[in-house]
């Protein structure tokens, strides 16, 4: 019978194998096209075969490893349907939330790289000269990125991580997506939508949510870029030097993303159950009357609900329920997680690397 637990050890070690075999694809890219200025659409041929193939890599990656270690990769990385149908329609609105909420943080990050003097490269991105190029870079860098990294890092580096706790998967596995891109300009933001990624995971228990999620966030800002070049110019314009602008994007989009977030929960987790209202004891059994559970005013419960995350107590139940929703064995903190620090070890030499290069 296949396993169907992955460790946090064995979700780290199969994040390093994608990251690592995704490397080494690259690598063997950039020797074949070394001689090659060819470009296309004002991107060259191998950026362009570079976004493909290295999502590629993760997917393989992860497939053989679970293969030799007979894992159930469908449960591991609950490719599944969500517990809810309707939980998918956040999918978008949640992208957007995501975008006003870390948006603001990210310029401030860039901020600070620009006053140490970092000039590293951002995304590259074609011209987009005609509707052709804009909707084959939506299938490479949209569609392609969404799965593939979800399936290695939510499908199963978080997998694996949350079995320690649901606090320590959640951060490890969004410091760990962070610094695999390698480009610190985007460090911020891909910490944030990780974060909201692996919470995504966790209430639909479905991969499918977190890869329409990652989709959107992707489709923004490459409609933006292609289309909308005016929205970018205006937003840094307005939100990059003005405090309150950045300040009120945060604090909104933080506020939509926490009610988006509990929504879907609260849609894929209705409560099927009742409660006891009284009993009659007799000698050897009891009947109960049983009535229905009482429901609380839905606006009541999600003002109750934001006023939980300013205490301990509400952070706990909300823990509890992410465990609960999960559906994970929680293994603990005495597991071995000498793979996790490895990995984390490996690519954050890469990433100041990165920085360095920049820097200079």
């Amino acid at each position: 019978m296949n396993r169907r637990t992955i460790t946090a050890g064995e979700g780290a070690s199969i994040y390093l194998l994608g990251v690592c075999a995704g490397s080494i694809l690259n690598l063997f890219l950039s020797l074949v096209f070394m001689r090659s200025e060819a470009t296309f659409d004002g991107m060259s041929v191998y950026s362009w075969v570079g976004y493909a193939i290295i999502q590629v890599a993760f997917v393989l990656a992860a497939v053989v490893y679970d293969a030799i270690r007979r894992t159930d990769i469908l449960f591991v990385a609950r490719m599944s349907k969500p517990r809810s149908a309707k939980q998918l329609f956040f999918t978008p609105f949640i992208a957007i939330a995501a975008i006003l909420t870390f948006l603001p943080l990210a310029n401030l990050w860039t901020s600070f790289l620009g006053v140490i003097h970092y000039h590293g490269a951002g995304v590259g991105m074609p011209d987009y000269s005609n509707v052709g190029v804009y909707f084959l870079s939506l299938f490479v860098m949209a569609a392609l990125p969404a799965f593939g990294e979800e399936f290695l890092l939510r499908g199963h580096a978080f997998s694996g991580l949350r079995t320690r706790s649901m606090g320590f998967g959640v951060l490890m596995s969004a410091l760990l997506f962070s610094l695999m891109h390698a480009n610190p300009l985007q460090t911020v933001h891909q910490f944030g939508i990780g974060i909201v990624l692996a919470l995504v995971f966790t209430i639909t228990n479905s991969l499918w949510a977190c890869v329409l999620v990652h989709f959107f966030n992707n489709f923004i800002s490459i409609t933006l870029t292609a289309y909308l070049p005016q929205v970018d110019a205006l937003y840094f314009k307005l939100g990059y030097f003005n405090w309150l602008t950045g300040a009120a994007s945060f604090i909104i989009g933080l506020l939509m993303l926490v009610t988006l977030l509990y929504a879907m929960y609260k849609v894929g987790n209705k409560s099927k159950f009742k409660v006891i209202s009284s009993g009659i004891d007799y000698d050897d059994y009891t009947i109960y009357a049983v009535g229905e559970k009482n429901r609380k005013n839905p606006i009541k419960a999600w003002a109750d609900f934001i006023a939980s995350l300013f205490t301990k107590a509400g952070w706990r139940r909300i823990g509890s329920a992410l465990v609960e929703c999960g559906d994970a064995d929680m293994i603990g903190k005495n597991q071995p997680l000498l793979g996790v620090w490895l990995a984390l070890g490996l690519v954050s030499v890469y990433w100041l690397y990165s920085l360095i290069v920049g820097l200079l």
